[in-house]
């Protein structure tokens, strides 16, 4: 297991001021993968995950299960690898899929069936037209313990997350024609492990 903060273009905010409160404890303990955060002060909480993308070698994206197990209730695309504080738009250079353009950290939750975004409503962020003026989240990323690994179990081989990843999370999130929702005390942590009988592959 290893936890890292290489490259510069992954280099956390920490010398930009926070647009979000994020001065709230950190709750979630033991081997259940969930979260936890406040919609315009209600409070939602379901299972929490990190999904495979085309961009593990910089970066992880955090998923969130809604009401009803909506398995696109909310999350963040392309958190930076590694412990630190990030802001939505964050830059980490060009990315896979992103057809020669850059990867921006984005994040997006719903309420009432409706999506509402921070910082862009693409799923790369580099769209200038799918842009969200005024909305913004921060992402702090408190636990980074695990890496992207590729095992055989069965009669086939995956490749995932593993290990442990915790965060907090805040922010005014919008829709492109201006509607927004306040998140707050958001929280996740997620526990992947490999399953029982599973071998790692190189």
């Amino acid at each position: 297991m290893f936890s890292c903060t290489e490259g510069e273009d992954m280099e956390p905010d920490d010398n930009q001021p926070l647009t979000n409160d994020l001065d709230f404890p950190f709750t979630l303990s033991g081997d259940e993968s969930r979260y936890v955060m406040e919609i315009d002060g209600v409070e939602v909480s379901n299972y929490a995950e990190i999904l495979n993308t085309l961009n593990t070698d910089k970066s992880i994206s955090v998923n969130f299960w809604g009401p009803s197990n909506d398995f696109n209730f909310g999350g963040f695309n392309s958190i930076p690898l590694g412990t630190g504080t990030y802001e939505a738009g964050h830059d980490l250079g060009p990315g896979n899929g992103t057809f020669g353009n850059n990867l921006f950290m984005m994040g997006f939750v719903k309420k009432e069936g409706t999506k509402y975004y921070a910082y862009s409503a693409h799923e790369y962020g580099f769209l200038e037209e799918e842009r969200v003026p005024g909305s913004s989240a921060t992402v702090k990323i408190i636990t980074f313990e695990g890496k992207q690994t590729s095992y055989k179990f069965m009669n086939g081989t995956f490749s995932q997350f593993i290990g442990t990843v915790e965060g907090q999370f805040a922010g005014t999130f919008k829709t492109k024609d201006g509607k927004e929702v306040k998140v707050t005390k958001g929280q996740f942590r997620i526990v992947q492990k490999l399953p029982p009988g599973a071998e790692e592959v190189d």
